[in-house]
Order: C-alpha cells, then sequence, then structure tokens
C-alpha cells in the first residue's frame, strides 16, 4: 500500500490546514500560479463556474473578518481574527448560473462540488509553493456578499487565506482506506 513516503505527489500528504502567518508579502506570481492551479479543476461540462476575489488590502481582509463565525480556533473571539494575517484572503466563489445553463437545477449542486476542486487545486499549490493556508467555511455569505458586490447567482463555498506560515503543525490522522472504501457495491470490503 501507498504510504507518504513514497507518493508521488508530496504536496497531497504535506498540506496542513495553518493559522499564524508572518507579515511577509506574497509575489504576485505565486498569486498568480494559485489561481491558474484553480482554474485546472475538472468541473461538470466544463462549465468551469469558479471565480475568485483577491483580498490584499488590510481594510477590507477586517472586514471580511467581520463576517466570519466564531470557532475552535477564534479562541473565545466573536470572529476568526487570525484570517487578517494572511497575505492574500481569496474568496472562492462558484457563479452556478453557468452549470445550471447547461444541467438545470442540479447543475447548483454540481457548480458548488466543481468550485470546490478549485479550493483543493489552490491548497495544495500553495503548499508546493512553500506557502500554508486553510479553508475557511464558517462565514456570514450574505454580509461578505454585500460587502463585496457579490451578484446573487454566485455563491461564496469559503475564504481561503493563504501566507507564510510561522506555525508548526502536523497533518492530522486519516481513516484507514479499508474503513473508507468498498468493491463493486457498499459495504463489500476493498481491502481484506
Amino acid at each position: 500500500m501507498t504510504t507518504d513516503s513514497n507518493y508521488p505527489i508530496p504536496a497531497i500528504f504535506q498540506r496542513v490546514s495553518k493559522r499564524k502567518f508572518t507579515k511577509q508579502p506574497i509575489a504576485s506570481e505565486m498569486v498568480e500560479q494559485l489561481l491558474l492551479a484553480g482554474t485546472r479543476a475538472p468541473s461538470s461540462g466544463n462549465m468551469q463556474p469558479w471565480e475568485f476575489i483577491v483580498i490584499d488590502d488590510p481594510a477590507k481582509k477586517q472586514e471580511i473578518v467581520k463576517s466570519t463565525f466564531s470557532g475552535y480556533f477564534s479562541k473565545g473571539m466573536n470572529y476568526q481574527y487570525w484570517i487578517a494575517d494572511a497575505a492574500v484572503v481569496i474568496v472562492a466563489c462558484s457563479n452556478v448560473k453557468r452549470t445550471v445553463a447547461r444541467y438545470g437545477p442540479a447543475g447548483r449542486e454540481w457548480a458548488l462540488i466543481d468550485s470546490a476542486a478549485a479550493v483543493q487545486n489552490i491548497l495544495l499549490t500553495a503548499t508546493a509553493l512553500g506557502l500554508s493556508g486553510c479553508w475557511v467555511g464558517g462565514i456570514n455569505e450574505q454580509d461578505i456578499k454585500e460587502s463585496l458586490h457579490i451578484p446573487d447567482d454566485v455563491r461564496i463555498i469559503g475564504l481561503v487565506p493563504i501566507g507564510y506560515s510561522e506555525e508548526k503543525a502536523l497533518p492530522k490522522s486519516r481513516l484507514p482506506l479499508k474503513w473508507v472504501t468498498h468493491r463493486n457495491e457498499y459495504n463489500v470490503p476493498y481491502y481484506d
């Protein structure tokens, strides 16, 4: 069985959500590489519903923070203030009308899935470039949409703060393959 030490794409095993960033900016060429990686994700009918808003203005980042929900990593505060420390915050969006135009109402869900694949590409590329990030879903979507003038047919699937990390974090444990895989039908083990 493949292990992290012999896996052909190291970034998949090295990627860890990190929430403490240095003040070092990210070169615009690196931001472009992240965005290009996002656009290389697969999508239903090649409708490419993803759209990205890159926030690098400190005041705008603070505004976005005020639309986050508190969570475990907010350490008892009302918002996830650590997000504003990232060099950039990519607001990952899904223009659902593109996929709905081809597939009807079911396309709304598929567009979100396709855009999620784009975020995964961004996070893996960030890891490969020596950057760190985190996918943040605890947001008040409507507040952010109003703040950034995002139209109704565009959904926010998350915030992706990216920067140079100052924290050491180890990958979290994952369920063994034998617990999450099946052969030919559900509940028939793939692995013995």
